[in-house]
């Protein structure tokens, strides 16, 4: 099979991202033709810009993208149209209309949920969700990453017959071979033996991701290491608190090298209120065996989690930071619950076992057209 896929994204194996994952993925397995963007595109999601300025661009840039997709598709010979999220995917589905042949819509999490987190307003809920409702039934195969997102999506009044679940995954592979000791890491990070390591991770540009991370450096943080001395708490990602870090919080920025210091890591910590679909700073922190820590969110996403079995959950912000001081003084509970969380990623969110299901959900489209 020739598939488009939409947008074109750089391709880095060890981005565990789902959209550049998917397109290394599928690049595995058929003929892909990627579909660039442009300087409307950029244009379009540039928060900065004037409203209404953004409005025109994302109309102007849909036409583009369609007409990209067209022309690419048609000269390519594609049998198949693969998109990401809902903007992308209704440029890739008229396309795939126009061009006789079936669309995938990789949806990453329902509107509704999206907007509360984000605060948006009621007509932006209302105008997506009727945008939504168009794309569902351009789309041959709509891919949501957790039950959850199909039952939402019911609830919404949407037809979930060609619904599919295909959750947000670890490449094992690549994970083992990224992965080095404790001592290891900790010994190419210059961190001094005796520091116990909290890692918190995710592009603070996102809002979720910053109160996550302001909650941890002004209440979590002085609170562990009052009771565990020699606590640090790390928080990797592009984006900044806002404000001074305060001691004993390392802000490191954008790293090149996530799986090293998910290595160093004692404990790794999620505490996420707000979002939507699958977290997968949750799945990359389980996949190399660190206990972890999660909030009640990541439950709704990865319903296999179990507080005490693979993973501890703080059900509020206080039982959050007892949860992950109960870790720190039992090193080696922690290191059992991480291989447990290790064998749940292994099982049952490895792109080795869920990467075949896609696959052939792929291959088998052209019987759909």
């Amino acid at each position: 099979m020739r598939i488009a896929f939409v947008p074109k994204v750089a391709v880095d194996p060890t981005n565990s991202e789902r959209t550049p994952k998917l397109l290394y993925l599928l690049s595995q397995w058929f003929d892909v033709v990627p579909i660039p963007t442009g300087a409307l595109d950029k244009m379009t999601f540039d928060q900065s810009r004037n409203r209404f300025f953004r409005y025109v661009t994302f109309v102007l840039n849909e036409l583009a993208i369609t007409w990209g997709t067209l022309t690419k598709g048609r000269r390519g010979r594609v049998s198949a149209v693969f998109a990401e999220g809902t903007y992308y995917s209704l440029a890739g589905g008229v396309a795939a209309r126009m061009l006789g042949v079936p669309m995938v819509w990789d949806n990453h999490g329902n509107i509704k949920d999206f907007s509360a987190t984000l605060g948006k307003s009621g007509l932006f809920l209302y105008g997506n969700l009727l945008l939504e409702k168009v794309l569902a039934r351009l789309a041959t195969r709509v891919l949501v990453v957790s039950q959850k997102e199909v039952e939402a999506y019911r609830s919404l009044g949407f037809d979930t017959s060609r619904f599919e679940v295909v959750p947000t995954c670890a490449d094992m592979t690549l994970v083992r071979s990224l992965t080095r000791t404790r001592e290891e890491a900790r010994k190419e990070l210059g961190i001094s033996e005796g520091t116990r390591v909290v890692l918190f991770f995710g592009t603070l540009r996102y809002m979720p991701n910053r109160d996550a991370a302001r909650y941890l450096a002004k209440e979590f943080h002085p609170r562990v290491a009052g009771e565990v001395p020699g606590t640090e708490l790390f928080i990797a990602g592009s984006g900044s608190l806002g404000e001074e870090a305060p001691p004993g919080v390392r802000m490191l920025g954008f790293v090149p090298d996530l799986y090293l210091w998910l290595s160093a890591a004692d404990v790794c910590v999620a505490p996420m209120w707000k979002g939507v679909g699958i977290l997968t700073k949750v799945i990359d922190m389980l996949s190399v065996g660190r206990a972890t820590v999660v909030s009640p969110l990541a439950l709704e996403g990865i319903p296999e989690l179990e507080h005490g079995v693979n993973c501890m959950v703080g059900k509020d912000r206080d039982d959050f930071a007892a949860q992950t001081i109960a870790l720190l003084r039992d090193p080696s509970g922690a290191d059992a619950l991480g291989a447990r969380g290790l064998q749940l990623v292994s099982e049952r969110y490895s792109w080795e076992e869920v990467g075949p299901r896609l696959r052939d959900l792929i291959s088998g489209l052209t019987g759909d057209r």
